[in-house]
C-alpha cells in the first residue's frame, strides 16, 4: 500500500510540476521540465525506500563513523551512495551549481534522518547515511556535468550545437 501512494505521489507531483512550469511560460527548456517532474518521482521513490520498506533495526541513533571492517556497513554505503546518485544527476540538468547539489543531498538526507529518529519508525537516524546520500548526490552531479561539458565542447570542435 506505501508503494501505491509514494509511486502515486510521484507520478502526480512529476507532472504536475511539469504542468506548472509549462503552463506558467516559465523559460525553462524542454529538458529542464522534464528533470524537474523526474527530480520529484525520485525523492517519492527515496521516500518509500526509506519508510516503505522494513528496517533491519537497531538504535534510533548512529553518530558513529563507518565501520570499515564490517562488510553490512559498506554495503550500506554504497547503496546509501547509489540511492541519492540519480537526484545529482537530475540537478545537474537544471541550472544547478556543485554546492547547490551538495546542499540538496545534506538536506534531503537530513530531513530524512531527522525523520526517522522523531518518528520512531524503527529505522537507525545514522549519521553515515547524510554523508554518503551527499557524496552520491555530488557523485551523480559531476559525473553528469563532466558528460555534459564534454558533449558541450565536442560539439563546438565540430561546429553543431548540443541539443539537451
Amino acid at each position: 500500500m506505501f508503494f501505491l501512494v509514494a509511486f502515486l505521489i510521484g507520478v502526480l507531483g512529476g507532472v504536475a510540476l511539469y504542468m506548472v512550469t509549462t503552463w506558467r511560460r516559465t523559460p525553462r527548456q524542454m529538458s529542464q521540465r522534464v528533470a524537474l517532474g523526474l527530480l520529484w518521482f525520485w525523492a517519492a521513490g527515496v521516500v518509500y525506500g526509506t519508510f516503505g520498506t522494513p528496517s533491519g533495526g537497531g538504535q534510533a541513533l548512529n553518530l558513529k563513523p563507518l565501520d570499515l571492517t564490517n562488510a553490512a556497513d559498506i554495503k550500506d554505503a554504497v547503496l546509501n551512495v547509489l540511492m541519492f546518485a540519480p537526484g545529482g544527476l537530475l540537478l545537474a540538468l537544471l541550472p544547478v551549481r556543485w554546492y547547490q547539489a551538495a546542499l540538496f543531498g545534506f538536506l534531503g538526507s537530513l530531513a530524512i534522518e531527522v525523520t526517522q529518529y522523531l518518528t520512531r519508525s524503527g529505522r537507525t537516524a545514522d549519521i553515515n547515511d547524510l554523508t554518503n546520500n551527499t557524496l552520491g548526490a555530488l557523485i551523480g552531479f559531476s559525473c553528469t556535468a563532466a558528460v555534459l561539458a564534454l558533449a558541450r565542447h565536442g560539439s563546438r570542435l565540430h561546429g553543431t550545437r548540443a541539443g539537451c
